[in-house]
């Protein structure tokens, strides 16, 4: 306690600004989107040199659809927050199905809470490691340089070890999963089955492409595997030596260090308490104190090995916490995190509804402020150097030019971009189809002209169809008149005959 109680004071000012990072981070991660969006409105109202000063100078550069480009611009920027909340009751749906088709529903992310207490371990680790390197990571420098130097590299592998630790426990949670698609797919006992193929196109919006599709073909389309869809432990195995190394070569400095202390203890009594006395007067009470010395030495180091063995299991212990940890939380899905995001804190479907549409109303609103102060502020300063009646017009006549306008034009421009999207993807589709088309008739005519073809029965030369001797030997050629064939048996028919007899199959000419 004394050796905590020790580093705490000297520094405490170090721990102090590590605490209040990792409280600052924690505040930031949770709510960086509204840290933005303030952002963006405090930047566009802040006088002289905020983005509504300088958009409101250009009143000259207009859109193809009628738009300023300076409203445009404001609009999209705040389009881009308002589109966040632009969600309806199939979006909820979708997400709920999302989750439940890769096997997470119910899973959470890492919560903020178990961060700290990672931290706490984190620290409790980095304390032991400093404790153990201090006369080892800097030799020759004063004891102050060496616990900085210990504790930093102690922090280090501490930090290392979380990562790792918390990327095994996702690598041994997506192997479950892949044991599990592989499971569902041993048990599939139909004849028509396909393998193992992810498909590509399958996202949070396309979410119902395979709702007919088996439970581990829903999984596999949105997760990331292999080609061969198969588990793979190299952070795991990783993580391991990783563990037992530290674990082992942590006990050993330890019981290097405590043999150190063992050995300067016993050097200290005998140099010190009998050397001012005569040797015939103190060999009989320096074997009786030898003896006790040992045998206190002995249990010493016998409770200190005991100690360091306990503090390694413990060190192992906390690893495995780790592990567990990022076993227990977080996603594999592709899209997963973004599907618990849009529906966790919904109750019903309806709340999902009226949360939505309150936040889109509020930004609606404040974007709607903000353009009518762009406005206004364009039209000041196109009175004062604006030479166009028409300009001037279009400045004061803003009715038809509102935020929900410029959103409802972006859904226009949007679905318009999707179905040319899909008329280029069915046009494209098409023109393979008849190129395969193609490729297949030239195939057969090429196998049928095989077949028509002319050979010298006295060299083997191949002749013209038309051709009566062979180029290559003078030979006359022979050409048989083709009779009725059987394709499938062989049978020759007589010329009138036009089906098999055998197995009904149309003649040809061969």
């Amino acid at each position: 306690m004394e050796i905590v109680q020790d580093f705490l004071q000297a520094y405490k000012y170090f721990i102090y600004t590590i605490l209040l990072i990792l409280v600052s981070a924690i505040v930031i991660k949770n709510y960086w989107e509204e840290i933005k969006f303030w952002w963006v409105c405090t930047w566009y109202s802040f006088p002289l040199i905020g983005k509504i000063a300088k958009l409101s100078k250009d009143t000259k550069s207009m859109e193809n659809n009628g738009w300023f480009s300076s409203e445009s611009t404001l609009c999209s920027d705040f389009h881009t927050f308002y589109d966040k909340f632009d969600k309806d009751a199939e979006h909820y749906d979708r997400c709920k199905s999302y989750l439940s088709k890769v096997d997470e529903l119910g899973r959470k992310p890492f919560p903020s809470l178990m961060w700290i207490i990672i931290f706490v371990l984190v620290i409790l680790e980095a304390l032991g490691f400093a404790y153990v390197l201090a006369g080892f990571t800097i030799p020759g420098a004063s004891e102050s340089v060496q616990q900085y130097g210990a504790f930093g590299i102690a922090i280090i592998i501490s930090i290392i070890l979380v990562g790792f630790t918390h990327w095994t426990g996702y690598e041994i949670y997506k192997n479950s999963l892949i044991k599990k698609i592989r499971v569902y797919f041993g048990n599939d006992r139909r004849d028509d089955k396909r393998n193992l193929e992810r498909d590509a196109t399958i996202t949070l919006e396309t979410n119902e492409i395979d709702d007919k599709e088996r439970n581990y073909s829903q999984i596999l389309n949105r997760i990331n595997t292999n080609a061969t869809v198969t588990p793979t432990w190299i952070i795991s195995i990783i993580t391991g030596i990783f563990i037992i190394v530290i674990a082992i070569g942590a006990t050993y400095v330890r019981g290097q260090v405590l043999e150190k202390q063992l050995n300067e203890e016993v050097s200290n009594v005998q140099t010190n308490v009998y050397s001012p006395y005569p040797t015939e007067l103190t060999q009989s009470q320096e074997s009786v104190d030898k003896k006790a010395v040992d045998e206190r030495i002995g249990n010493d180091r016998k409770g200190g090995w005991a100690t360091f063995i306990v503090l390694a299991v413990l060190f192992v212990f906390i690893q495995l916490m780790g592990i567990l940890f990022g076993f227990k939380w977080g996603f594999i899905g592709k899209e997963s995190m973004t599907a618990y995001l849009d529906s966790h804190n919904f109750r019903t479907k309806q709340d999902f509804i009226n949360y939505f549409k309150k936040e889109k109303d509020s930004i609606a609103k404040i974007a709607q402020q903000k353009l009518q102060l762009l406005q206004q502020k364009m039209y000041q300063n196109g009175s004062m150097t604006s030479t166009s009646s028409k300009e001037m017009e279009l400045l004061k006549n803003k009715e038809n030019r509102t935020f929900l306008k410029y959103v409802i034009v972006q859904h226009q421009e949007s679905a318009q971009y999707d179905k040319e999207k899909n008329s280029i993807d069915l046009s494209v589709e098409k023109q393979e189809f008849k190129t395969q088309q193609n490729i297949n008739e030239n195939i057969v005519l090429e196998e049928k002209n095989k077949t028509n073809k002319l050979f010298c029965i006295e060299c083997g030369t191949e002749v013209l169809e038309n051709s009566k001797f062979c180029g290559n030997c003078g030979k006359a050629i022979e050409v048989k008149p083709k009779v009725p064939t059987c394709p499938k048996c062989n049978t020759v028919y007589e010329e009138s005959v036009k089906f098999c007899s055998n197995d009904g199959s149309k003649l040809e000419l061969v």
